[in-house]
């Protein structure tokens, strides 16, 4: 049985892969794979209770818009908002 610094830190873990997912996609210019790893961090930050990170992939969601367009200008800035909410993880 995983202890809960065992649980918070694959969490962390899950968490920081979809959100490399997601910059993988944006670096392919697949915005639409991209909306759907935004999607899954938000689900798994609910189930976790993570306000912080699912308001982050929230972000994302709405900077990238509706399914097959262009985000729009931000996006940068909503992925390092979602990263340093996954890193802050561990210390919540």
């Amino acid at each position: 049985m995983a202890t809960i610094d065992e649980d918070i830190l694959l969490a962390r873990a899950q968490l920081a892969i979809d959100a490399m997912a997601i910059s993988r996609a944006m670096l392919d210019r697949d915005f639409d794979e991209a909306r759907f790893r935004a999607h899954l961090v938000l689900c798994e930050a609910s189930t976790m209770a993570l306000p912080a990170v699912g308001g982050a992939a929230q972000a994302v969601l709405n900077v990238l818009g509706p399914l097959g367009s262009v985000p729009a200008p931000g996006i940068g800035r909503a992925l390092l908002e979602l990263s340093g909410a996954i890193d802050a993880v561990e210390r919540t």
